[in-house]
């Protein structure tokens, strides 16, 4: 099976929860909270990579090109590596995708009510750092840490 790898996921809050049950409760939360359910994503558990598609993902010969690419010219890469790296070791990730500014700090306030680190903001020019990694960092290479 080939490994997909996550395209640049532009207008999307992605955040490391510390487990499922964590990742499940967020995620109602933010139903609560009026997030619809196409602009939330939950990366868990065995069908995790199918959902992953949500996000915009390659796989093979041109995602490794791209990433390449992608690794030379933006300045947070490494970070959708280390996503990639928490959901093989089974750590969920919660996708948002908010676009009014008040909105989106309800929807990140309940991911860090629920535990979530690692949370940052893709936008369209930049990427807002909002929580770092707690915990044991992953084994991701020197040049993929931040």
């Amino acid at each position: 099976m080939r490994r997909r790898v996550i395209r640049y996921p532009s207008g999307w809050t992605l955040a490391v929860l510390p487990d499922a049950a964590s990742a499940e409760a967020a995620s109602q939360e933010l139903g609560t909270l009026g997030v619809d359910a196409d602009d939330l994503v939950v990366l868990a558990g065995p069908d995790a990579a199918a959902r992953l598609e949500r996000l915009g993902t390659s796989g093979g010969v041109a995602a490794t090109i791209r990433r390449a690419v992608q690794f030379m010219t933006m300045d947070q890469l490494p970070d959708l590596h280390v996503y990639e790296t928490a959901m093989s070791r089974q750590q969920p990730i919660v996708g948002v995708r908010v676009e009014e500014a008040d909105a989106r700090r309800r929807a990140v306030q309940a991911l860090l009510r629920h535990g979530a680190h690692f949370v940052n903001r893709f936008g369209a020019w930049a990427t807002e750092e909002i929580a770092p990694w707690r915990g044991e960092p992953l084994p991701v290479g020197q040049l993929m840490q931040r």
